[in-house]
């Protein structure tokens, strides 16, 4: 059973921009030291990771209904992109998954169309 969905666009470019002025501070604020980790190294593909990540990160705090708030933090929802995208929910988001009668499973659909990223995240029971 679907418990939440959530749909999140970004823009490509966008997020590369922000790359670029704010470097690794950017991408601490984002993602612990071991999802940062798996990032490329610098150059085009490292921002395009990055923004799927971002889409994905966005679309689960939209389907857990919280957003960025009541403890939930960036850091909490990872985004593993590749072939076989996957999100695991840690900390106050899987506090916040369990809540609302979630197991924890999940579902996520990570494309690129031009310069957008969709990112569409199912929250199941």
């Amino acid at each position: 059973m679907v418990i939440g969905i959530g749909l999140d666009l970004v823009d490509r470019t966008r997020v590369e921009r922000a790359l670029e002025r704010f470097g690794e501070r950017f991408v601490g604020k984002l993602m612990d030291p071991a999802e940062a980790a798996s990032l490329p190294g610098p150059g085009p593909e490292r921002g395009l990771v990055l923004a799927f990540a971002v889409a994905g990160k966005e679309a689960a705090s939209k389907a857990l209904g919280t957003g960025w708030s009541q403890g939930v933090r960036w850091r909490d929802v990872v985004v593993r992109t590749g072939p076989h995208p996957s999100v695991s929910l840690h900390g106050r988001a899987a506090a916040v998954a369990k809540e609302r009668g979630s197991s924890g499973r999940n579902r996520v659909r990570l494309s690129l169309t031009g310069t957008l990223v969709l990112g569409e995240f199912w929250l199941l029971s």
